[in-house]
């Protein structure tokens, strides 16, 4: 797996053969904060830098990253 931020997107793919995903916006912002924080604070995170229901935040924070975990583009930490 590989990722690369260029400008306000970031570009994540499975090595050699891809497909790449291009995340951009929020979806963008959830991958930096998700690098940097841990997952029990990263609605929270995620929450400050954008407008709106901190529950639907979370939630919609929750089963993003959810789904970059089973496509395999994040693995959770256990620490």
């Amino acid at each position: 797996m590989a990722a690369t931020a260029y400008d306000d997107s970031v570009y994540v793919a499975h090595l050699p053969d891809g497909p790449i995903q291009i995340l951009e916006g929020t979806a963008a912002l959830i991958w930096s904060h998700a690098l940097s924080v841990p997952r029990s604070r990263l609605a929270a995170a995620v929450a400050d830098d954008v407008e709106g229901d901190p529950a639907t935040v979370r939630a919609e924070v929750v089963a993003f990253v959810d789904a970059l975990i089973r496509q395999g583009l994040l693995v959770e930490d256990d620490t």
